[in-house]
């Protein structure tokens, strides 16, 4: 019978697997699925600091901006600075990874 305290009283080792998956890693799936990238933050931030608020980007895909505005002037000056804006945002990226901005009001 002391045998079987002594049993008892031993520390209960086990270990316990978690099926569950980290947020992070969740998120990061998300983001590359939808293409927001540290490159697209980067691209964000550039972006509001050269056209202002005016023009909001709506979506990004293959290297297509979308963006849109309810201002016909805002749209025009985008679209005149275009190939600038483009250059300047793969500048910050440092590849050229932006190809073009397709801009509408809205």
């Amino acid at each position: 019978m002391n045998h079987f305290i002594e049993e008892k009283r031993k520390p209960y080792k086990t270990e316990r697997k978690s099926n569950l998956t980290e947020v992070s890693s969740i998120m990061d799936a998300i983001k590359k699925q939808l293409g927001l990238d540290e490159d697209f933050f980067t691209v964000a931030k550039i972006w509001e600091k050269e056209l202002g608020s005016d023009i909001k980007i709506c979506g990004y895909k293959d290297g297509v901006i979308y963006a849109q505005t309810p201002y016909s002037t805002a749209l025009h000056e985008a679209t005149v600075r275009k190939k600038e804006i483009i250059n300047k945002l793969n500048q910050y990226i440092g590849a050229r990874k932006i190809k073009n901005i397709k801009l509408e009001i809205k």
